[in-house]
């Protein structure tokens, strides 16, 4: 009963930074779908509004299509959905979670180049689809034997 009590909590735990994670970066992208083009018109209407340094980060930055943004907010709603069911420990959370996480890391490949697959964020996130599955696993959500009792 110890170890299910530890493993259940760890499990909220990672949940919980999931949460803030991906609560915050949904504010972000669905900010940015909507407010991108008074942004690039402030920015160019603005000329040292940001460093030189910053420049051509800017420049490709907001050459991004709103399309870019408007995706990332929707994988990262599946994401919170699948967060949300992992709480109540639901297979399919993991799944909905599994498919957002490697999804998003494909999204800035497919908008940018290929060369913007990240290598931070693909270990990130097979160490949370690791973690995840080991401690849905350990709480008996993919036998369907704990599950059941508590829906």
């Amino acid at each position: 009963m110890d170890n299910e009590r530890k493993s259940k909590g760890m499990l909220r735990f990672l949940l919980v930074l999931t949460f803030t994670w991906t609560a915050l970066n949904i504010i972000a992208y669905s900010s940015m779908a909507m407010m991108l083009p008074a942004f690039k018109e402030t920015y160019n209407s603005t000329p040292g509004l940001f460093p030189e340094e910053m420049k051509t980060m800017m420049d490709m930055f907001l050459a991004l299509p709103r399309s870019y943004f408007a995706v990332g907010t929707l994988l990262f709603a599946l994401e919170m959905t699948g967060g949300v069911l992992m709480w109540r420990l639901r297979p399919a959370g993991f799944h909905c979670y599994t498919i957002a996480r490697l999804l998003m890391l494909l999204v800035p490949v497919l908008f940018i180049g290929r060369d913007y697959l990240m290598l931070g964020d693909a270990m990130f996130a097979a160490l949370y689809i690791t973690a995840y599955w080991l401690l849905m696993k350990s709480n008996g959500v993919f036998k369907g034997e704990k599950n059941q009792s508590e829906q």
